[in-house]
């Protein structure tokens, strides 16, 4: 049984969409390979940034007029969630009970880098 010109046309362009169905996935596949080889680096780039944030300690002198609050305002490092927080730090670090300081006194403060 011999196959007709029609036949013949319709195997053909049967044969050839499939064939673009095929590119058109494998694009598909490679751009999204692509996408995630890169949404992977910069995931792992911005993870090692974070990593390398130091904390360092200074002394300052408190001058007349300076508040602990004010003091915790203008010093605080990044990875504080409020001034209150790093005002409970800041009492810690220099055995203090209240938030009173005195001009004259040294006060040790955090920051980053």
């Amino acid at each position: 049984m011999k196959k007709t010109n029609e036949e013949k046309r319709r195997s053909a362009a049967k044969h050839k969409t499939q064939k673009r169905t095929r590119r058109i996935a494998a694009g598909f596949f490679v751009i999204l390979c692509v996408c995630l080889t890169f949404s992977t680096f910069f995931v792992y780039a911005h993870e090692n940034r974070a990593e390398t944030a130091y904390t360092y300690y200074k002394s300052v002198e408190i001058q007349p007029g300076d508040t602990l609050w004010d003091i915790a305002e203008d010093t605080m490092p990044s990875g504080y969630d409020s001034t209150a927080v790093y005002v409970e730090v800041l009492k810690d670090m220099n055995g203090l009970t209240t938030d009173n300081i005195q001009a004259g006194q040294n006060l040790i403060i955090a920051y980053s880098n």
